[in-house]
């Protein structure tokens, strides 16, 4: 793939992730996220287009407002550098396909629902519901996994979640896991099947407990301490979209 062309999907990247970090902030505020137009959140003044280019604006302001010189939160260009970076990895594994487009819209919503949880611990319904919407469109017209495999796939993520969640309540008496979480579980079975779907969870389970332990470690979190579990949810995901099918074949030859 020629080298132009990925510094493009990079490029483009950064302009989406200017984007969705509009949606991170509008969305649990239950505000459009079309109008009105961008505008810093401390004094409400309208941005130029010189202060929304993505990243290079943030470091060239010195992280801080134009106009009123509130600190602007280190969010906004590392979404934007993250989405640059996931779409430009997925273009490079899978090159410009319809594989690359669906998972690059999969990926765009799990980057924004998982900051939304980091910085507000919830994952709202709506967007769930948008990517349920869109899973369940692309099984129908064949352009992800074929809709028996996304049904299993909705009903493996969601069921596993949701049982995960009773059990808890039944013996530790406390939430294992949230509804969003089980919610968001499910739309990402719809969108890659039964298979990847039961090794995300597996590789979301990983991450988390890595996580959580360097965080003990850190003293940043103390036991019982709730940790967002979206991002883990996230990276699982993405790790079984970039290597799950060879990682389920490498079981299958040495253990089977």
């Amino acid at each position: 793939m020629e080298i132009l062309l990925l510094i493009l999907l990079f490029v483009i990247g950064l302009v989406m992730g200017s984007f969705f970090n509009v949606c991170i902030y509008r969305i649990p505020r239950k505000e459009s996220i079309v109008f009105p137009p961008s505008h810093c959140t401390s004094c409400n003044t309208k941005l130029n287009w010189s202060d929304m280019i993505p990243v290079f604006s943030y470091f060239c302001l010195g992280g801080r407002c134009r106009y009123c010189h509130e600190r602007i939160s280190v969010r906004y260009p590392l979404v934007e550098l993250l989405t640059g970076s996931v779409y430009l990895i997925l273009a490079v594994r899978f090159g410009i396909s319809g594989t690359f487009a669906v998972y690059a819209v999969l990926c765009s919503i799990l980057m924004i629902a998982s900051a939304i949880d980091l910085e507000y611990q919830i994952i709202p319904n709506g967007l769930v519901l948008t990517g349920i919407l869109a899973g369940v469109l692309l099984s129908l017209t064949g352009c992800s996994v074929h809709w028996p495999d996304a049904l299993a796939g909705m009903l493996v993520g969601g069921g596993t979640f949701l049982i995960v969640a009773l059990l808890c309540r039944w013996i530790l008496k406390k939430e294992g896991m949230g509804g969003g979480d089980i919610k968001l579980m499910a739309m990402i079975g719809l969108w890659i099947g039964w298979r990847l779907t039961g090794l995300s969870i597996l590789l979301s389970i990983y991450a988390g407990g890595l996580m959580g332990g360097v965080l003990l470690l850190l003293r940043v979190k103390k036991r019982g301490d709730a940790i967002p579990y979206g991002p883990f949810i996230a990276i699982g995901t993405f790790l079984s979209i970039l290597y799950g099918n060879n990682l389920i074949q490498w079981y299958l030859q040495t253990f089977l």
